[in-house]
């Protein structure tokens, strides 16, 4: 039980902020685990450890299990769980180790259980950029780059793609890709890497948080499709270009006249963001 000093430590400390319920409930969660001889040790995971624990942060534990143990430990997990706390939702959706729950007063409450002999996973080093890429990127200047081309791509193919089809419903769980797009742009405009990527806007200063305000509200129909996207891809590419020049990228004009051509021949749209904004009309 050697960590559980410090998880404790960690949670004492940032009940400043979490809901207090939850430090009952590790208590509990504690008392059930470290009882079961077949537990190596607890850990907590998130935000209450790595410093971004807020009002709305939730419970997270990794519990590492002997490693001929696993198998018929995560067999009984719906008992351990349930001694734990009464729960209204328990269920495993995501991987059979995983396991989610919402305890009857409303507090979520997630376990991930790993045998003992599991190596320590260490996430990759840089940050994504939007949701449909792999890549990693370590500083701004390749990630700009390719979100700007990635953009693009979206304008010239798949973006027509979803309006013409009336995919309407994917195109709108799409958007988080696009978004994603510009908020690197943002980002890379200070050259501030989140260390929590799930929270950009904390990094924003008030002005760009007024940009994303600023998009237009966008339901699953083709025409409020069509004005986020145009509104987006302005502010993305229009933001993107003195980045460029900072990085001393070249901007792909060829590619961009592409788009253009595609969204005025397939949707009958002209678009102004190719021009600075200073030469627009």
């Amino acid at each position: 039980m050697g960590r559980r000093e410090v998880t404790i430590a960690a949670v004492d400390a940032a009940f400043g902020v979490i809901d207090p319920r939850y430090k009952a409930l590790y208590e509990r969660a504690l008392e059930v685990l470290e009882a079961d001889e077949r537990v190596v040790r607890v850990e907590i995971h998130g935000s209450l450890v790595n410093g971004t624990a807020d009002e709305w942060s939730d419970l997270d534990l990794k519990v590492i299990v002997s490693d001929l143990a696993v198998t018929p430990f995560l067999a009984e997990w719906r008992d351990w769980m349930s001694r734990i706390t009464p729960t209204v939702l328990l269920d495993r959706p995501l991987a059979p180790f995983i396991i989610n729950a919402v305890t009857a007063d409303g507090l979520t409450f997630d376990v991930s259980v790993w045998a003992e002999s599991s190596p320590d996973w260490t996430p990759p080093p840089g940050f994504a950029v939007g949701m449909m890429s792999g890549r990693r990127f370590t500083d701004y200047r390749p990630a700009v780059e390719y979100a700007v081309r990635e953009r693009l791509r979206c304008l010239a193919g798949p973006g027509i793609r979803f309006l013409k089809r009336g995919d309407h419903l994917g195109h709108l769980g799409g958007l988080g890709h696009t978004l994603g797009l510009l908020t690197t742009v943002l980002l890379a405009e200070a050259e501030v890497v989140p260390d929590d990527a799930r929270h950009p806007e904390r990094y924003m200063n008030a002005a760009q948080r007024a940009v994303i305000e600023a998009l237009p509200p966008v339901t699953a129909t083709y025409d409020s499709l069509l004005a986020f996207e145009l509104a987006l891809a302005e502010q993305t590419l229009t933001r993107a270009r003195p980045l460029f020049e900072r990085y001393g990228l070249t901007w792909p004009t060829e590619f961009e006249a592409v788009a253009a051509a595609n969204l005025q021949r397939h949707l009958g749209v002209t678009v102004d963001w190719r021009r600075p904004p200073s030469e627009r009309p």
